[in-house]
């Protein structure tokens, strides 16, 4: 019989296990993932009751913890996201346990006004997908992983890619800013704080954090990827992999094999610095990227959210 509790430092150990576990399940079907020995510590959800846990007498069935809600999650309301490492269940009777963990959890989080909740999800365990589209989650952002190995392309001839520098910011700039108001457009709806500067992006170069390459037509730029180290999942922060945090080409230059291009040859440049693995994050709602990114990368965890109606706690005086 299942039983929720709050989660406490007694169910870390089993947790941990479980989180792992379901960490290998994912890995099997996307060998790509690195392999792990531990994941990100749950202690400070116990010590902040901030999850909760099914039990089977002292069986530990699964358990479901949040981050400290905030303010402004895909909105103007507060609300709080549960990452990959931190839940998780056995595979007898998961999506039952999925449901009676989400059904307390969210309890506790509108009583809290908390109406922002955002899962993340592997991608290929069906059961867990399943239980959460069935409560009312939907899905919005992609993780996606591939070893870099060779991209055969056509169709780039003329074309040459280089590591970018300062004297590419006017490009870079006007780039991001596109990236920008592309994602502000229907059907994404992502609001747009923009525009940058060049000296946002001059900023961007010299700190080292990103480094950015971009493909060149008659050596004018018509293209770009940004690339860094660590990432929005725990498998991303990896040694071994290099993510790709930001993309754009130019209207003119769509279609032609250039975007295709410049990511083969960022294969080779990753591969020739000791880099086996590159990771990237996309918003699934953003078609162009759900066109582009799976024809490359293997994604292996999904962002579902749910924004519940506030009017669920208001108190007429």
């Amino acid at each position: 019989m299942i039983k929720i509790y709050d989660f406490t430092i007694n169910h870390i150990e089993e947790a941990s296990k479980t989180a792992l576990m379901n960490y290998n399940e994912e890995r099997a079907v996307v060998p790509a993932l690195p392999a792990l020995n531990a994941l990100p510590g749950l202690e400070d959800y116990a010590k902040n009751n901030r999850g909760v846990a099914a039990m089977d007498g002292g069986k530990l069935l699964g358990f479901f913890c949040w981050h400290e809600p905030w303010d402004g999650l895909f909105g103007l309301s507060k609300g709080t996201c549960i990452e990959a490492h931190a839940h998780g269940a056995i595979k007898q009777n998961r999506a039952e346990i999925y449901d009676r963990l989400y059904q307390a959890a969210a309890e506790k989080l509108v009583a809290a006004d908390v109406f922002s909740h955002c899962v993340i999800l592997y991608e290929h365990n069906a059961e867990a997908n399943h239980i959460f589209a069935q409560n009312g989650f939907g899905r919005r952002c992609v993780d996606a992983i591939r070893e870099t190995t060779p991209i055969p392309v056509s169709g780039c001839e003329g074309i040459t890619f280089r590591q970018a520098g300062k004297e590419d910011a006017e490009f870079l700039t006007v780039a991001g800013n596109g990236v920008g108001l592309h994602l502000s457009k229907s059907p994404m709806f992502m609001p747009y704080s923009g525009p940058d500067t060049v000296d946002d992006t001059i900023e961007g170069l010299e700190s080292g954090d990103y480094l950015y390459f971009i493909a060149l037509e008659k050596d004018h730029p018509v293209a770009y990827l940004c690339l860094k180290e660590g990432g929005e999942h725990f498998a991303a922060n990896d040694a071994s992999v290099m993510n790709i945090c930001g993309a754009y080409t130019l209207p003119e230059a769509r279609g032609s094999g250039v975007s295709a291009g410049l990511l083969s040859w960022l294969m080779d440049w990753l591969r020739e610095r000791g880099y086996p693995r590159c990771g990237v994050d996309y918003e699934c709602f953003n078609y162009a990227s759900r066109k582009f990114w799976p024809k490359y990368f293997t994604p292996y965890t999904n962002g579902a959210t749910r924004r519940i109606d506030e009017r669920i706690n208001t108190r007429l005086s």
